[in-house]
C-alpha cells in the first residue's frame, strides 16, 4: 500500500498532469472551427480523468475511475469494469446534452442577429 505522503505527492502530480494536458487540449482545440466540438472534447477528457473512485481498504483513498476500471477489467472481467464506468457514462451523456442544447441556442441567436443585420442593411440602402 502507498504511504500517505506518497499518496498526496502522487495526487498532486496527477492533478498537475491533468491541468497541463487540459491546457494543451484547449490550445489545440482553438484550431477546430466549431466551438461545441471543442467543448465536447474537453468535457469528455475531464470526465475520463477526473471521475473519482473511492476505496476503503486498508485506508480510505480516492483514485481515477478509469484506472481502477482498467484493473477491474483485467482481474474480474468486462462486466465488472462496465458496471463501474456507468457513472462516468452518465456524466458524459449529461454534458453532451448540455453542450448540444447550448450549441442550438447559440446557433439560433446567431441566425437572428444575421437576420436583423440584413434588415438594417436593407433599410439603410432604401433611405437616400
Amino acid at each position: 500500500m502507498i504511504y500517505q505522503d506518497l499518496y498526496w505527492n502522487a495526487a498532486l502530480a496527477y492533478g498537475i498532469g491533468v491541468i497541463g494536458f487540459l491546457i494543451v487540449m484547449w490550445k489545440l482545440g482553438t484550431k477546430l472551427p466549431w466551438r461545441p466540438l471543442r467543448w465536447w472534447l474537453i468535457w469528455l477528457y475531464l470526465c475520463v480523468v477526473l471521475t473519482p473512485w473511492f476505496g476503503t481498504e486498508p485506508e480510505p483513498y480516492v483514485a481515477p475511475m478509469i484506472i481502477v476500471a482498467a484493473f477491474d477489467f483485467l482481474d474480474l472481467g468486462p462486466q465488472s469494469a462496465f458496471a463501474m464506468l456507468s457513472g462516468m457514462a452518465k456524466a458524459i451523456l449529461a454534458g453532451t446534452f448540455v453542450i448540444v442544447a447550448t450549441a442550438i441556442v447559440l446557433r439560433i441567436k446567431a441566425l437572428k442577429q444575421n437576420e436583423a443585420a440584413l434588415e438594417q442593411g436593407e433599410e439603410a440602402t432604401q433611405e437616400p
